[in-house]
């Protein structure tokens, strides 16, 4: 079976310099991206972009990431300034299937 590309593993493959096109991904990794999700289960632990605390995967719970660590002036906004009311929020909108816009929150 082949191996399955990911972001982060496509970032470790360029060496040396980064090259202008790699850039943003690199950035992106040094941005620490979070799930937020566990927060309104009252896990006040940020756990990995991608992974789910036992009691989310339990009750079936929509993963919401943002990145805990500004890096560029475009970085978005970051987990620490969201409160518990705006992140479920965000979850109910991404349950329903829809796109979260973090500025209308």
């Amino acid at each position: 079976m082949p191996e399955k590309h990911s972001a982060y593993k496509s970032m470790k493959m360029g060496t040396g310099k980064p090259k202008k096109g790699n850039k943003a991904l690199i950035n992106w990794g040094k941005e620490s991206w979070k799930n937020l999700s566990p927060s309104i289960l009252g896990d006040n632990k940020f756990y990995e972009c991608g992974t789910q605390s036992i009691e989310q995967k339990k009750i079936k719970l929509p993963s919401v990431c943002r990145p805990t660590k500004k890096v560029t002036n475009k970085t978005p906004k970051l987990a620490q300034s969201y409160s518990k009311e705006q992140i479920k929020k965000a979850v109910e909108i991404k349950k329903k299937g829809k796109r979260i816009n973090w500025a209308l929150l």
